[in-house]
């Protein structure tokens, strides 16, 4: 009888499910790896909106091309090259929506999105997605994905409401059907699910207690001696022992860390969170921080902390 650990898909066997049309793969396959693509979005763009905003336009692109993918085994390099495209178009903030960009080096001659999706029998999904959406969002996104108006000013036009509005509609949009199709992995990979949570569990004990006196030192012990720390565009450094000042640092100073979103899978964890500073010295760190773990053999060999001005969005991941 095989253990359950041997059972679960690969990444490659999710692929070709996906690709085939299970929905449900592939929104295991992107909640395996949103992590891992959410650190690597991180290193491009730092800490803040337009991250997150990256990953969720690299699902939507998958979503779109999973049809087109032609070797399974190459998944994951395949969503980094999508993600990295999308995290270089942020950086060169183009005003056109992510939706419509290209997996990298596939010029898109072919057929319309509409076609594509029914050509991966995935267009029955989006369409319900979209009817789950409010009336406004939904309104737009479906003039924007499906209709034969593109242009954002055409679209203003056409619903009565300045650039801006469309705009921040189709973002909003986008968001939820990206977290609509993380949903779908729920019960498909119930394994991964249970691990998360325990994850979470862990992650929001540790990080909590770097604000308790007495408390962080027996946790300290899960970050590896040789602790390769990174903060923002500060110089790599080694050794757990910075990682200690840096809590000694804050705790004498009184500020505490509140995590408020934690999700991860395989090896990575990323720990979003916000500081809270003493009411007498109120700008000591910014409001915002998001912690990158990279475990090996179970210990914390990598550590990336990036700073934000903006505290991050509470919901349940």
């Amino acid at each position: 009888m095989k253990h359950q650990a041997d059972i679960r898909p690969s990444d490659a066997e999710l692929a070709v499910a996906a690709r085939g049309g299970d929905c449900a793969c592939l929104g295991v396959l992107l909640e395996r790896h949103r992590a891992r693509l959410y650190a690597a979005a991180l290193g491009v763009l730092g800490y803040g909106p337009q991250a997150e905003d990256a990953v969720h336009d690299a699902f939507l692109i998958a979503l779109r091309h999973i049809g087109d993918l032609k070797e399974p085994q190459a998944v994951v390099g395949w969503l980094l090259s999508i993600l990295h495209r999308c995290c270089l178009q942020q950086l060169r903030r183009r005003r056109r929506e992510v939706l419509t960009a290209e997996v990298p080096d596939r010029p898109d001659d072919g057929p319309s999105i509409e076609e594509r999706l029914e050509k991966v029998a995935l267009r029955e999904w989006v369409w319900n997605a979209l009817g789950k959406l409010p009336e406004s969002q939904q309104a737009t996104a479906v003039l924007r994905y499906f209709g034969s108006y593109h242009s954002y000013e055409e679209l203003a036009a056409i619903l009565a409401v300045p650039i801006g509005t469309v705009r921040s509609r189709l973002s909003e949009a986008k968001r939820k059907l990206a977290e609509m199709l993380l949903e779908t992995a729920g019960g498909v990979d119930p394994d991964a699910a249970s691990q998360s949570r325990q994850h979470h569990r862990f992650y929001d004990e540790v990080f909590r207690s770097f604000s308790r006196p007495g408390e962080y030192d027996r946790h300290l012990s899960h970050f590896a001696e040789d602790l390769h720390l990174v903060r923002g565009g500060d110089r790599a450094v080694f050794g757990r022992s910075f990682l200690t000042q840096e809590i000694r640092d804050d705790h004498e100073a009184g500020v505490l860390i509140e995590p408020q979103r934690i999700f991860g899978t395989g090896n990575i964890s990323v720990i979003e969170g916000r500081f809270c500073n003493p009411p007498e010295d109120p700008f000591h760190c910014p409001p915002g921080v998001a912690f990158v773990v990279v475990r090996r053999s179970g210990q914390a060999k990598r550590l990336h902390i990036h700073l934000s001005p903006r505290s991050p969005r509470i919901d349940d991941d």
